[in-house]
């Protein structure tokens, strides 16, 4: 029976110091002003424990430096002056260079312990390493805007109003087959207004996502090494010419679905499928039979430079009952890859289809449910992107932490709420100060 760990917060707060470097992670923040009355260790550490508790508010968190909680965890914090209001002010100078270098620690410590699944359960499909590109919507005000929001001019009965808008792309790492293999986020870009970048695509005042995934990439490839990944799986937004041939430049494959019916590929995938003899299989620990007609040389139909492959995919899921099988759902979808079929055959592309719907379910999904990803804590665009990063640090620890360090989680299979309930009453209780916080750089 799993009980309820008092010691729940320090615990993970010395494996992340041990594991990640935690202590110097706090210790590379920097601050655009000389001498802030307080510095941007506790800014920073501030909203990380506000984003690993999921409180969802800044004000509560400064509510707790009142009665003496927050000291315990962050040294140097004055309760007279520590706000809501200086944690912003702190979100508005924090510089986020360092941010954005430090979200790439526990990817590359994941990644050189071998942490991304087992032998039965392996992090990559086929050999390859996938990892997964989509955008979200993040804020929307109808009152409150910055230089950096999109604008929607939204119909309503008495005519038209205006909506200010945030978008970022992510890049998440999945892959994983193992339900306990930690899917960390490799970083987040931006979608900004036409008039910030001059080579913007896109539509209703804004770049368009595909731009944005595109920068992000690049940064990606930078921070992390150009061998981090294989190949990036997206929806189907991301199906045309320029992305597969930028992607091709750097050597990188994509895997997306086709879903528009009106464009050449659909109508190329399905029409030639019809002639195709297709590969069955019959999957029996999954229960599960599929389909997959293989179209090679697609290039040629639609007029692409660059190979690629199309797939229709037909997926039936059934139980036995009484020694009979009974079908319960059937899927269909198209898709298009431009890896070679010496390196992936369609199996592997229909695997790394299903994995593009992590990013989605354990990502976005879990980011916008349970860690406040959609509330604008401070409208002001370098604490948006300050307060983001700092998000997906607390929400790669959390996990990596979870899967990777609690046995009580191999043993007893707690929820995650009940593992963020022990955390927030580890914080509310614990006694004792955490010995090992001494990153402000203030002095005693």
């Amino acid at each position: 029976m799993y009980k309820t760990l008092i010691s729940r917060l320090p615990n993970f707060f010395r494996y992340v110091n041990k594991v990640y470097g935690f202590y110097k992670t706090v210790s590379s923040m920097k601050d655009k002003r000389p001498r802030p009355k307080t510095s941007p260790q506790t800014i920073y550490t501030s909203v990380f424990l506000c984003s690993l508790l999921q409180l969802g508010s800044l004000r509560r968190l400064s509510l707790e430096s009142k009665n003496g909680r927050i000291r315990k965890f962050i040294r140097n914090v004055d309760k007279e002056e520590f706000c809501a209001n200086t944690i912003n002010n702190g979100l508005e100078n924090i510089h986020t260079d360092p941010l954005e270098q430090d979200l790439t620690t526990v990817p590359k410590k994941l990644r050189r312990n071998k942490a991304y699944g087992t032998a039965e359960h392996p992090r990559t499909i086929g050999g390859l390493k996938i990892t997964a590109v989509d955008g979200t919507e993040i804020y929307r005000s109808k009152t409150i805007s910055c230089d950096e929001c999109l604008k929607y001019q939204m119909k309503i009965k008495e005519g038209t109003e205006t909506h200010y808008v945030h978008k970022i792309v992510i890049m998440q790492i999945v892959g994983r087959i193992h339900t306990s293999a930690v899917q960390a986020i490799m970083g987040i870009e931006k979608i900004l207004p036409k008039d910030k970048k001059e080579d913007s695509q896109g539509d209703e005042g804004h770049e368009g996502e595909g731009i944005a995934a595109k920068r992000l990439i690049d940064k990606m490839i930078h921070l992390y090494g150009s061998q981090f990944f294989d190949v990036v799986t997206t929806d189907a937004l991301y199906t045309n010419e320029p992305f597969v041939n930028f992607m091709n430049l750097r050597n990188k494959y994509v895997v997306s679905r086709v879903k528009n019916e009106r464009t050449n590929m659909y109508k190329e995938i399905e029409s030639i499928s019809k002639f195709v003899e297709p590969i069955y299989k019959n999957d029996h620990k999954e229960q599960i039979e599929y389909w997959i007609y293989e179209i090679p040389h697609l290039e040629a139909s639609i007029g692409w430079d660059i190979p690629i492959r199309g797939f229709k995919i037909i997926e039936k899921h059934y139980k036995i009952k009484s020694s009979e099988k009974i079908y319960t759902k059937e899927d269909l979808f198209l898709c298009m890859t431009s890896i070679p079929n010496y390196i992936a055959d369609g199996d592997i592309i229909r695997q790394i289809i299903h994995a593009k719907w992590g990013i989605e379910n354990n990502g976005i999904k879990d980011l916008k449910d349970n860690w406040h990803l959609t509330h604008n804590f401070h409208h002001h665009p370098n604490a948006i992107y300050a307060m983001l990063l700092i998000l997906m640090m607390a929400y790669n620890l959390f996990y990596s932490y979870v899967f990777q360090h609690i046995k009580t989680y191999r043993l007893y299979k707690p929820t995650i709420k009940q593992i963020v309930e022990d955390f927030v009453s580890s914080f509310l209780h614990w006694k004792h100060r955490m010995s090992w916080v001494t990153f402000d750089t203030r002095g005693p």
